[in-house]
């Protein structure tokens, strides 16, 4: 099957798990500014692995190592002149990878594509020396999804789109290509029960410059509303903590008729110990995935802190393997 025959026919499709917090477990430079990025041009064999093993352990779609490869994010590490490299590089490495790993399967490569912005060294804070003006960002988004296009990229994912302003310009350009475009909306869970996107003040404390000051999020509904109105082929929750995830499906589902997504992060900051946590072992993110699919969930995966085990838990509990071959 394509993988739009595959999506008509209902079946279920395993994405892969965390791509940078992977590549940073199995020893791969991360870079304080621009976090996973580099990690194609120093560490390429370990990119090329954490894909591999992704495929072993089930998934039908991969996702290159770009989330953070912006024109715009490489700047702050001093990278810019070698973002087409390091951007090629990264779905190369994806499509060698299923190579190696799927001689006998179909096996897909997305390329991701996110708002980030270059850090300030040290925290999650964006450093306000690197952060584009409107029309700089709009070309550094179609500047990436070209060269995904260009190197056989087979759709473009666009994760933690949070608002609606730059969530649009990145959006715009992904659907320019021609490309599937599948669009993951992060969200926070407030006290109350409400949605908002997701909102690094409330997710992040501790992580963040001591001057950080950030535009409040709006409700999940109306990023959501602007963004189906816009276009994308498919829309999930992702990059939302398992809690937040199901109440973030149930308001997309007011707003979305196409194909469902999900797939959470499974990591939590804690400031008092300045240390991550896994917020879900592998059997615990296989449950929660379950009850996703058996709620309408077509498309689902894990996010940072989900590992390969997470993944082939997670398949294993839905009994997918093999089911796009």
């Amino acid at each position: 099957m394509t993988l739009d025959e595959m999506i008509a026919s209902g079946a279920t499709i395993a994405l892969d798990g965390a791509t940078g917090t992977e590549v940073a477990r199995l020893g791969g430079r991360m870079n304080s500014v621009a976090w996973c990025a580099e990690a194609n041009r120093t560490h390429p064999d370990i990119v090329r692995t954490v894909h591999e093993e992704y495929i072993r352990a089930g998934a039908d779609v991969i996702t290159a190592n770009t989330f953070a490869t912006c024109r715009h994010v490489l700047a702050g590490a001093g990278l810019e002149q070698e973002t087409a490299a390091i951007n090629r590089r990264a779905v190369e490495l994806a499509c060698e990878a299923r190579a190696n790993a799927a001689p006998g399967r179909p096996v897909w490569v997305a390329g991701s594509m996110s708002t980030m912005v270059a850090w300030i060294e040290g925290t999650l804070s964006p450093d306000p020396r690197f952060v584009p003006g409107r029309d700089e960002e709009a070309a550094n988004y179609r500047e990436v999804a070209d060269i995904f296009a260009e190197s056989g990229a087979d759709l473009l994912l666009l994760e933690m789109m949070s608002d609606i302003d730059r969530a649009s310009l990145c959006l715009e350009a992904a659907l320019a290509t021609g490309l599937p475009v599948w669009v993951g909306v992060s969200g926070s869970l407030l006290p109350d029960g409400s949605m908002i996107g997701w909102d690094i003040s409330r997710e992040e404390q501790g992580q963040l410059a001591d001057d950080h000051r950030s535009k409040a999020p709006a409700p999940l509904s109306e990023i959501i509303a602007a963004l189906t109105a816009t276009g994308g082929d498919v829309y999930g929750i992702m990059h939302s903590s398992i809690e937040a995830t199901g109440p973030g499906l149930d308001v997309l589902r007011e707003l979305w008729d196409g194909p469902f997504m999900a797939y959470p992060e499974t990591l939590l900051f804690d400031p008092t110990t300045d240390r991550s946590t896994e917020t879900a072992s592998p059997a615990e993110f296989a449950a929660a995935c379950r009850g996703w699919v058996d709620s309408g969930v077509q498309i689902i995966g894990g996010c940072c802190g989900t590992t390969i085990e997470h993944i082939r838990a997670m398949v294993a509990a839905l009994e997918v393997t093999g089911k796009a071959a």
